[in-house]
């Protein structure tokens, strides 16, 4: 139950809609903020280094337009031998986790709105937190979600009979810059496309699920790994550059730098974007033309070309 003022307080409509906004699934766990959670000082144990149990009291002075009121939650309250309210119990109680279900509303609304102890609630008082809601529900359906996308991954991928078409993948494994994949037999170019997919564990799925459906990202990231695979282009690692490769013993001509923080793909596909010239050199390169370097074949538009004088 909760007391404002030593007077009990019942939960109003507008309080439960506020209560089910912030958390609109049941259970709800609390469990130690980060803050107290500290890695083992132990060579022998790998597991972090938790409270063994922690306790707030169950009152809390709220500032309000006329003062401030004192807010309680209990379980029970007594009346003492001097007439006083004795409220149980006093102190909650936290021993790793605390489950709370849909019937503890009045207790989360509490905890949420009027405890100083927890972290990112309302009155939190902004010193070492004590307890941290965590939405088991919310947690397991991303969880869930997280699951599905990475199984359709694999059936797009792997699937004989809903999976994508070779052709479909190898133009995907090019648009992710998986060398040679002509070379490759198609089982091996499915093996390139999700072991690409994990190494971008943030967003690997995200991406491949991105490209399906955009052909024209994929042409362009398909022609310049194209560009790759004939040694036309070359991106140099120590000048943090991507050059026309001049032949042997020859000295690359430069085509854009990038900066130390770069990813070296998106950063030439930026600059394909951006270059009519340097799009027009590479498609011609790649059609077997000859194409002269260094007249603006790898610099970008000048954005006065065609105006007359």
């Amino acid at each position: 139950m909760l007391y404002k003022n030593d007077e009990q307080y019942k939960l109003t409509a507008n309080d439960l809609r506020e209560i089910k906004k912030k958390f609109p699934k049941f259970p709800v766990r609390l469990t130690y903020p980060d803050e107290r959670i500290r890695p083992s000082l132990s060579k022998h144990n790998k597991l972090p280094d938790k409270p063994n149990s922690m306790s707030f009291p169950l009152v809390a002075t709220v500032k309000s337009s006329t003062g401030s009121d004192v807010w309680r939650y209990a379980e029970n309250r007594l009346i003492g031998s001097k007439g006083d309210y004795i409220y149980l119990p006093p102190n909650f109680f936290l021993t790793g986790t605390y489950i709370l279900h849909e019937h503890d509303v009045e207790l989360v609304w509490y905890l949420w709105k009027i405890c100083p102890y927890t972290q990112g609630g309302e009155n939190y008082n902004g010193i070492k937190p004590k307890v941290v809601f965590e939405d088991l529900i919310g947690k397991a359906e991303r969880k869930a979600e997280k699951e599905a996308r990475e199984a359709d991954v694999k059936a797009l991928i792997y699937s004989s009979k809903v999976g994508l078409s070779e052709s479909k993948l190898r133009q995907i494994a090019k648009a992710m810059f998986v060398p040679e994949v002509d070379d490759l037999t198609f089982a091996q170019v499915k093996v390139a496309i999700e072991q690409e997919i994990t190494r971008d564990r943030k967003n690997g799925v995200d991406k491949f699920l991105d490209m399906i459906d955009q052909d024209d990202f994929l042409e362009v990231r398909s022609t310049l790994q194209a560009a790759m695979d004939r040694k036309l282009i070359k991106f140099d690692v120590k000048r943090k550059m991507w050059g026309w490769v001049m032949g042997p013993g020859k000295k690359m001509e430069p085509i854009v730098e990038i900066t130390a923080s770069a990813d070296p793909n998106e950063a030439l596909i930026s600059f394909y974007m951006g270059s009519k010239k340097f799009a027009q050199s590479l498609a011609a390169s790649l059609k077997g033309e000859k194409v002269i370097i260094g007249e603006g074949s790898g610099s970008p538009d000048d954005p006065d070309e065609g105006e007359g004088d």
